[in-house]
């Protein structure tokens, strides 16, 4: 897998609703806590 391949999957997970997170994505989590 090429590093461009890797980082289209790390985007469409951290895109991806979570039941453990509210179903907020992990990015608006991360967002939410450095703010």
């Amino acid at each position: 897998l090429s590093q461009r391949e890797l980082d289209a999957v790390a985007l469409r997970l951290n895109q991806r609703p979570r039941k453990t997170l509210g179903f907020e994505t992990p990015a608006a989590k991360l967002h939410q806590v450095l703010r």
